[in-house]
């Protein structure tokens, strides 16, 4: 059997973490194969993106981590697993260039095909986007135990252009939409939803 590729994306404080965690032990209790996994990846990425200010040297940060994320990726696609990735090009796309001045320098096919090409040319199979207020998302935050990993992005005019992108994004390339304002139970059970007629199909 082939693998599934199933993204969930989002600004922070969507909930993409906890949907992408809830997902994972769903599947696995259905004695499913499941690889989960993240962007960035890579420790070292992580800490250069986090000194850096330069939205384009961001930008290719993500592509480097990509480019070896999805060599794995591949593997575990070849062995019939599900890989439930939360993050990854949604982000780049609605991030790095739809919310700087990177949109003023390259077009949006250059974009697609650098992201293409760092995935291999991977398709994944089900695309999410997590959508929700920025003053939800930042309520979120607040409270959010754990610390994220990058948190340089975590301000209210940034997430709402962000926000914005990924609609846009979603909009134009057939990305699944899910409200995340609500519960978690009623966010999850949307999702699974999504993600078990990808698996009905084959």
């Amino acid at each position: 059997m082939k693998g599934k590729l199933v993204i969930l994306d989002g600004i922070d404080g969507s909930g993409i973490t906890t949907q992408s965690r809830l997902l994972a032990q769903t599947l696995k209790n259905k004695k499913k194969k499941i690889f989960l996994t993240k962007e960035p990846s890579d420790k070292t990425i992580i800490k250069l993106i986090n000194k850096n200010q330069d939205p384009l040297i961001d930008f290719f940060y993500f592509l480097i981590d990509r480019i070896f994320h999805y060599k794995k990726i591949q593997n575990y696609l070849n062995k019939g697993f599900i890989v439930i990735c939360s993050r990854s090009f949604p982000s780049t796309f609605a991030y790095q260039y739809y919310s700087t001045n990177l949109k003023r320098y390259f077009k949006e096919d250059l974009i697609f095909y650098l992201n293409h090409l760092s995935m291999n040319h991977i398709k994944p199979d089900l695309i999410i986007i997590l959508d929700v207020s920025v003053k939800k998302a930042l309520e979120r935050l607040k409270i959010k135990k754990k610390k994220s990993l990058i948190n340089k992005f975590e301000k209210k005019k940034f997430l709402e252009k962000a926000k914005r992108g990924f609609i846009y994004f979603a909009k134009k390339y057939n990305w699944q939409i899910v409200d995340s304002n609500e519960s978690i139970e009623k966010v999850f059970n949307k999702i699974y939803s999504l993600v078990s007629k990808i698996l009905e199909n084959g």
